[in-house]
This record gives structure tokens, C-alpha cells and sequence, in this order.
């Protein structure tokens, strides 16, 4: 198996990784390289860099390269049997570790997830309520009253429980000014109110 090495431009640290791609996930400020050829086209390598981190993967420290081309043999020679360092990003077993602890750490989090939920549901049963919910005005007549203009129905007589004649009764017999509100709720019309304002008949006013 070929093997990617890395060296940490700063500390000068040398690994070994199974494939390019695991290499760039340890992170930025590194060279990348497979063979001697790469190590030296690489712009942040130089003879210096070189003998740096020769002597610091080597035992036997030297003082010197007579070049860069030589400097890089010797290095990737002295680094070629590096073991391999493990990551998150292997295959193989090393990595179905890692999955494993990753689906250890997801299944405690579904239990600490399930455990807030469920003291969520038992605190809202054990919260009063205040009262029931009010809905806001909706329309045109929105929070407005409702005054008639006539003494009697001027609408054709309709025997229908849902007609303009029917609608215009409700305001009659409310005996006063009549909230809009209620005019729909007592089964009063939208659209009966406004042929009576039209006509004459009604009015709306604010409140």
C-alpha cells in the first residue's frame, strides 16, 4: 500500500496516512507528498526545512545536505517504513471503532433527548391554563359597533333562518347598537350588513 506522508510546515512533524484524502482532513499548514519527486517540487520545502525535519525523525542528527535533491532521498528514505497514524477518516477496523463509539454517543443522546421531552409533556400537563383563547377581530368591521338608521325591517319579509331579511331582524331585535362581532356570531352577514350600509338602512362606527 503507498502511503502519504505529511509534514507540519511549523513543528516540522512527519506522519503517514492511508490515502491523500485523510491527509488534508489533519488540517492546514502541511506539505503533502507520495515520492521524492513531489517533496521537491513542493515551494515550502527547502534544503533547510529539509534538515530540520531529517534530524528531528532521525536518531543520527547531520549538519548538513550537500543539496535539496539529496536532502529529500535521505529523508524519504529515512521515513519510507513510518508506520501508518490512525484517524477518524480510515477504513477498516480502526475506523468501524470509531463508528462504533459514534452510534454509542447518538444513542445516548436519543435518551437524553427522549428524557426532556417527556419532562417537557408532564410540565405542560401540570401548567393552569388561563382561560380560553380569544380570537382577535377579523374584516373590514373589525372591533367596530353596528347602528341602525330605520325603525323597521325594510327588507323584503323571508321566512329563511339565513337571509338579508333574517340578518337585518338580529340588529332589530338587539334593541341598542350591536358589536360587530356578536352581529356575526348570532349569525348576522357580511355581505347583508354591507347592502344595508349601502342602502341607508345601517352604519358601523368605532368603538
Amino acid at each position: 500500500m503507498n502511503k502519504i506522508f505529511t509534514i507540519d510546515l511549523k513543528s516540522h512533524k512527519v506522519n503517514a496516512y492511508v490515502s491523500r484524502y485523510v491527509a488534508r482532513q489533519t488540517g492546514n499548514g502541511i506539505a503533502i507528498f507520495d515520492n521524492v519527486d513531489e517533496l521537491l517540487a513542493n515551494p515550502n520545502i527547502d534544503t533547510g526545512k529539509l534538515l530540520n525535519v531529517f534530524n528531528k525523525v532521525s536518531t543520527k542528527q547531520v549538519k548538513r545536505f550537500a543539496d535539496k535533491k539529496t536532502g529529500a532521498k535521505r529523508l524519504f528514505n529515512l521515513i519510507s517504513e513510518m508506520p501508518i497514524t490512525e484517524t477518524n477518516w480510515d477504513s477498516g477496523e480502526y475506523n468501524q471503532k470509531v463508528l462504533k463509539q459514534m452510534d454509542k454517543s447518538q444513542e445516548e443522546s436519543d435518551k437524553m433527548f427522549k428524557k426532556v421531552r417527556d419532562e417537557m409533556e408532564l410540565y405542560k400537563d401540570k401548567v393552569p391554563t388561563t382561560g380560553p383563547k380569544v380570537s382577535k377581530p377579523r374584516g373590514q368591521f373589525a372591533g367596530k359597533w353596528i347602528k341602525i338608521l330605520v325603525d323597521k325591517n325594510p327588507r323584503k319579509e323571508n321566512k329563511k333562518e339565513v337571509c338579508g331579511y333574517a340578518s337585518f331582524n338580529l340588529l332589530l331585535k338587539h334593541g341598542a347598537d350591536m358589536p360587530y362581532e356578536l352581529y356575526i356570531k348570532s349569525g348576522g352577514r357580511l355581505e347583508d350588513l354591507k347592502w344595508d350600509i349601502k342602502k341607508g338602512w345601517a352604519e358601523v362606527y368605532d368603538a
